[in-house]
């Protein structure tokens, strides 16, 4: 084999690795977790229930559109708070862009003069999602989240459910 033709072969291959890996970036990525409530619980006819907890599933939805990335979600917190992956746009829910960073997915908003600074990374490794939100900044500003919800080290596995 000749050294192009060599470079050609390690070239595809390092492309279609990237590309591959990418394809495998799509998909619904959830977990279920004890809710706990703060204040007693009502049961269907109004009275006080010895309940403190109930079961919510958190997920983000990744899926391509036009080879563009997109997001959308919902992560439980404390207290049934909620925070919801949308993009930006009051009024609106349309699903959060993301740009392919290396391995991550990533949507950043800097706004200086209200000094907001988000970067919203999803990581992907061989356990499903890892969601970084470092500075708050997307939880307290960007997305709608409840004052007990935050998408900070949110750990989601990979799931064949779908997302709805």
């Amino acid at each position: 084999m000749s050294i192009q033709a060599l470079r050609f072969l390690m070239l595809g291959s390092v492309l279609f690795s990237e590309y591959s890996h990418a394809d495998l970036l799509e998909g619904c990525y959830s977990r279920t977790d004890k809710i706990t409530s703060a204040i007693p619980m009502l049961n269907d006819n109004g009275s006080k229930s010895n309940e403190r907890f109930k079961l919510k599933r958190s997920y983000v939805n990744v899926f391509k559109k036009e080879d563009k990335y997109f997001a959308e979600g919902l992560i439980w917190g404390f207290n049934f708070h909620i925070c919801t992956i949308t993009a930006p746009l009051e009024g609106t829910k349309e699903p959060l862009p993301l740009a392919l960073k290396g391995k991550k997915l990533v949507f950043e908003e800097k706004e200086p003069e209200y000094d907001i600074n988000c970067k919203f990374e999803l990581e992907f490794d061989e356990n499903g999602l890892n969601i970084k939100d470092e500075n708050y900044h997307c939880s307290n500003y960007i997305f709608y989240c409840g004052a007990h919800a935050s998408v900070h080290d949110v750990q989601l596995a990979k799931t064949n459910k779908g997302c709805n």
